[in-house]
C-alpha cells in the first residue's frame, strides 16, 4: 500500500502538469519581461532622438543668429542647456554643445567648459547626418544611460555637435516592477491552476487509483472487492467492467473449490479402495488358514500333539492379522515423540507389504536398488506416506490404462545418490 501511495498516479499527474505549466509560465514571464524592457528602452531612445532633433534645430538657429550679430554670442545657448538639464522629467545626465573643433562651448556642468572631446563616438557624430546613440554607464554609479550625439549642420555647413545623455535608471526600475508584477500574477495563476488540477485529478484519476487498490486486494486475498460506480463515462464503464470481472472470478473460484473437493474425495475413495483390497488380502489369507485349523481341531483335537501343532498355526495367523491391523493403525495417525529419521528400506518394505497383493493382480513388478542402512532425516510416518501415495498413484495410473500392460515397473533406483 505504501508503494502504491508513493507511486500514486494522481501525484504524478499533478506534478507533471504543474511542472509543465510552471516552466511555460516562467518562459512566458521572461519573454514578456524582456519584450517590455526592450519596449521601454526603445521608447527612451525614440524620446532622445526627438529631443536631439528639436534642440539641435534651436541651437543651429542660435548659432546663425550669432554669426549675423543679431544676438549675444553664447547667451541663448547657455540658457537652452541649463533649462533643458533642469527639466527632471527628461532625466538628463548632462547636456553639452561642442564647436567644430569638438571643444565644449556650453555644458550643464560648468567645469567641462573649454574641454576637447576626442572620443570616437563624438568624432563620428561630427561627420554623421543623423542622430547617433550608444549605451554607457553613468560615472561612479551602476546606472546605465543612453548617450546621444547629433551634428549641428545645415546643407554642408557644420557648427559642431550636440551631446547629451538620458538616464535609464527609472526605465530599469519600471522594468523590474513590471517583472515583479508578472511573476506575482504568474504565482497566483499557478496556485489557482494547482487547485484546479488537484480537483480535476480527484475526478479523473481517483477512480483509477481506487481500481488499482481494489485489484491489489483481490490479488492478495481473492475476496470480492468491488468499487462504487459513479456516472456513465469511460471511467465508470471501466469500474463496472472490473466489478463484473471480480464477480466472475468469485464464481469461478467457488466452482474450482467444489471441483477440487470432489477430486480429493475421489482420490481418497480410490486410495481407500487400493488399501482395502490389499489389507483384505493380507487378512483373508491367515483367516482361511484359521478356518482350516478350526475344522481340523474339531476332527482330531483329542490328540495333544496334533492339537499343539494346529494351535501354533492359529497363533501365527492371529499374529499376522494383528501385525496388519497394527501397521494400518500406525499409518492412519501420526504419533507424538516419533523419531526424526528413519531407514529407507525398512519403511519401504512395510509399504510394499500393503500393496503387494494389488500389484500382483495388475502384473506390476516392483524392484529397488537402495544401499543397506541408508537413512534420511524424515520421520518414518512421513516417509511412509510419501512412498504409499507415490505407489498408489502408480497403481491407479495403471488402472486407468485398463490394466492393458502386462509388465509395469515401479522402481526406486539408487534412491539417495
Amino acid at each position: 500500500m505504501l508503494q502504491l501511495i508513493n507511486n500514486s498516479l494522481q501525484k504524478k499527474f499533478i506534478l507533471i502538469t504543474f511542472m509543465s505549466v510552471l516552466v511555460i509560465a516562467v518562459l512566458v514571464s521572461v519573454f514578456v519581461a524582456s519584450k517590455t524592457r526592450s519596449a521601454l528602452y526603445n521608447a527612451t531612445e525614440q524620446k532622445g532622438r526627438m529631443l536631439a532633433q528639436t534642440v539641435s534645430a534651436l541651437i543651429i538657429n542660435e548659432l546663425i543668429y550669432e554669426q549675423l550679430g543679431l544676438v549675444e554670442e553664447g547667451g541663448l545657448i547657455d540658457n537652452y542647456v541649463r533649462e533643458l538639464h533642469e527639466r527632471e522629467e527628461l532625466e538628463l545626465v548632462f547636456v553639452a554643445v561642442l564647436n567644430a573643433h569638438l571643444q565644449v562651448i556650453s555644458h550643464s556642468d560648468f567645469s567641462e567648459f573649454g574641454k576637447y572631446y576626442e572620443d570616437p563616438f563624438v568624432k563620428s557624430a561630427q561627420l554623421a547626418r543623423k542622430v547617433l546613440v550608444q549605451k554607457t554607464q553613468i560615472q561612479d554609479t551602476n546606472i546605465n544611460a543612453l548617450e546621444f550625439a547629433t551634428p549641428l549642420s545645415i546643407e554642408g555647413k557644420r557648427w559642431g555637435v550636440l551631446l547629451f545623455s538620458l538616464s535609464l535608471g527609472n526605465v530599469e526600475k519600471e522594468a523590474k516592477a513590471i517583472l515583479f508584477q508578472i511573476l506575482l500574477l504568474t504565482f497566483m495563476a499557478l496556485v489557482l491552476l494547482f487547485l484546479l488540477v488537484y480537483f480535476l485529478s480527484q475526478r479523473f484519476i481517483r477512480p483509477i487509483i481506487d481500481l488499482s487498490q481494489a485489484m491489489a486486494e483481490v490479488e492478495v486475498g481473492m475476496v470480492e472487492k468491488t468499487i462504487p460506480v459513479k456516472g456513465k463515462d469511460e471511467l465508470s464503464q471501466l469500474a463496472e467492467s472490473y466489478n463484473e470481472m471480480v464477480r466472475r472470478i468469485r464464481d469461478t473460484n467457488e466452482e474450482m473449490k467444489l471441483a477440487h473437493e470432489k477430486l480429493l474425495q475421489s482420490e481418497k475413495l480410490a486410495t481407500l479402495g487400493v488399501l482395502s483390497s490389499s489389507v483384505a488380502h493380507r487378512i483373508n489369507n491367515p483367516l482361511g488358514g484359521l478356518f482350516n485349523c478350526v475344522r481340523m481341531l474339531r476332527r482330531k483335537g483329542d490328540d495333544p500333539e496334533f492339537r499343539g501343532n494346529y494351535l501354533a498355526l492359529v497363533e501365527e495367523g492371529l499374529d499376522s492379522i494383528e501385525e496388519t491391523v497394527g501397521q494400518l493403525l500406525w499409518t492412519a495417525g501420526k504419533r507424538e515423540g516419533e523419531e526424526k529419521e528413519c531407514e529407507i528400506t525398512s519403511v519401504l518394505s512395510g509399504v510394499v507389504k500393503f500393496l503387494d497383493y494389488r500389484m500382483g493382480r495388475q502384473n506390476i513388478r516392483y524392484s529397488e536398488s537402495i544401499p543397506p542402512g541408508l537413512k534420511v532425516p524424515v520421520p518414518p510416518h512421513d516417509l511412509e506416506e510419501i512412498f504409499l501415495n507415490t505407489m498408489i498413484n502408480s497403481i491407479l495410473g495403471d488402472m486407468k490404462n485398463d490394466g492393458s500392460s502386462d509388465n509395469q515397473h515401479v522402481g526406486y533406483e539408487e534412491f539417495a545418490k
